[in-house]
């Protein structure tokens, strides 16, 4: 991707998927969902609407609550609209823009299952950005979780999302997350909400 005279040019070898995203981003902004707008398209680039922000991964380790609402509440209403969970919840597909969640990158189609494994994807890639299972991210799991519960998310059914996540995290980066820390860090960060 680059931005290039004010909009960013998405290219991409795979026809399919930037067929698949441009049909997706179409269909979510007429929606209403905030996603950039598809300014053009050609057979291998996208070009899309800037929009000014920082992706929810540089936020993990100092985020707000109004910053994890709009997440949560973003995924809720991708949910509702597609009947689906987003395909790649990486936290680098998110900015926040200073009021609101942006979804970004939709080459993957959404798939069936429970808003709640979204929910728990996402904490698992809000904690283990570099470094991994700090304090901060203890702070930021409890601060979603809070969030996540508050929007009916019910806490087995997000765990089972985060330790999904983490099981492919460890096929991807040759098994670097220990599965039971993993799950004591999710267990005791939600006791902590529960408080």
């Amino acid at each position: 991707m680059t931005l290039e005279q004010g909009v960013v040019v998405k290219r991409s070898q795979n026809e399919v998927a930037l067929q698949r995203e441009a049909a997706a981003l179409e269909v979510l902004h007429r929606s209403g969902l905030p996603v950039p707008r598809l300014v053009d398209k050609e057979k291998n680039a996208l070009y899309l609407e800037y929009i000014q922000g920082i992706v929810y991964a540089d936020l993990v380790d100092g985020i707000s609550r109004p910053q994890a609402l709009a997440l949560g509440r973003w995924l809720q209403a991708h949910h509702r609209l597609t009947g689906g969970l987003k395909g790649d919840v990486n936290l680098r597909n998110f900015l926040w823009t200073g009021t609101r969640c942006v979804g970004l990158d939709f080459e993957d189609p959404p798939f069936s299952g429970e808003l709640e494994i979204d929910f728990g994807r996402a904490a698992a890639f809000a904690v283990t950005y570099r470094p991994a299972f700090t304090k901060r991210k203890a702070r930021c799991l409890v601060m979603l979780l809070s969030v996540f519960l508050d929007l009916g998310g019910r806490a087995d059914r997000i765990r089972t999302g985060y330790l999904t996540e983490l099981e492919a995290m460890n096929r991807r980066r040759s098994k670097s997350i220990a599965p039971a820390q993993a799950a004591r860090f999710f267990d005791h960060c939600l006791e902590r909400v529960r408080r």
